[in-house]
């Protein structure tokens, strides 16, 4: 094989766009992530750190966000038939893993979902009346049937943290337990 038909890996790339831009090795699993966004439910998927969870994000954030621009010639071309876009809020949880309190925590979340969620509709204002989860939820009203797709990465992060404070990790725990169950998991 010629050097110059080489191509590179994608060593540190958790970027599915960029991989693809760039022409990097990729192992094409998209008939898998097509069985996987195919279908409307909550998923939760756990494997081994260093094992690619972050592309996987990236990549259903791309096909949902983008359709199939940047899924030529591989499988899921063929399969994927919905020609809808989405609106994607991506929320990485390991841009709010340095705090050093449980209320420093809260306000890192409140923060990182205003953020990400102002895009698809959410204007966040402090009020001692509406919290942010009444917000969210209204903004989320307001949204089509079937028009948004939340991709969390990193969901452990902010625990992984905060291991070796069990009063902290506790506190952590359960306000995101209340973001991402809606209640306080005991």
């Amino acid at each position: 094989m010629r050097k110059d038909t080489l191509q590179d890996l994608p060593l540190g790339t958790s970027s599915f766009e960029a991989l693809r831009e760039a022409g990097e090795i990729y192992v094409d699993k998209t008939d898998f992530i097509f069985r996987l966004a195919s279908k409307r439910r909550k998923l939760f998927l756990t494997r081994p750190r260093r094992f690619g969870k972050s592309l996987l994000i990236s990549t259903l954030e791309s096909l949902f966000k983008n359709g199939l621009q940047y899924f030529r010639n591989l499988k899921i071309e063929k399969l994927w038939k919905d020609e809808r876009t989405y609106n994607v809020v991506r929320l990485d949880f390991s841009e709010i893993r340095d705090f050093r309190s449980s209320d420093e925590f809260a306000k890192k979340l409140t923060a990182l979902i205003a953020r990400k969620f102002n895009p698809v509709g959410l204007k966040y204002q402090i009020s001692e009346l509406f919290s942010m989860s009444d917000q969210l939820s209204d903004c989320l009203a307001t949204l089509p049937t079937n028009s948004l797709v939340l991709l969390i990465d990193e969901y452990d992060a902010p625990l992984t943290a905060c291991l070796n404070d069990l009063q902290l990790f506790d506190e952590v725990r359960l306000k995101l337990a209340v973001f991402l169950c809606g209640s306080q998991s005991e």
